[in-house]
């Protein structure tokens, strides 16, 4: 079953994703704040920020682009297609962040750290848009 949509007719508020992709760059950020690696440098803030971008810009996209069909959540695990790319975003966004800011590292570590802010924005994403 598909979320109720606004009266303006945008999938959802903008003020409401902007708040949302605070919230989930904030606990992207402090998953990440449990691996040393990603302590050191502040590299978790790199991951915090690159996530909010992330996140506000899809879903700003699928909402101004009126996606409802993104929006309907599987009757097995309440996961819809937007969930999903709010996570995928957020560690595309966090991927090329840690690969620009972080030149010299394995490219196994931003990758770790950008699987834990998507899994952490998919998740969040669930409950909240």
């Amino acid at each position: 079953m598909s979320k109720p949509r606004t009266a303006g007719g945008t999938m959802f508020e903008t003020g409401d994703v902007i708040i949302n992709g605070a919230i989930a760059a904030i606990l992207a950020g402090a998953v990440n704040l449990a691996f040393p690696w990603s302590r050191q440098r502040l590299r978790f803030l790199v991951v915090g920020v690159a996530t909010f971008l992330g996140f506000i810009a899809w879903n700003l996209v699928i909402s101004h682009a009126n996606a409802t069909g993104l929006d309907v959540d599987s009757q097995f695990l309440d996961l819809s297609w937007q969930d999903v790319g709010s996570g995928v975003l957020a560690f595309a966004a966090s991927t090329l962040s840690l690969g620009i800011v972080e030149r010299e590292e394995p490219a196994l570590r931003c990758t770790i750290a950008a699987g834990v802010a998507g899994v952490a924005a998919m998740t969040f994403d669930i409950f909240v848009l």
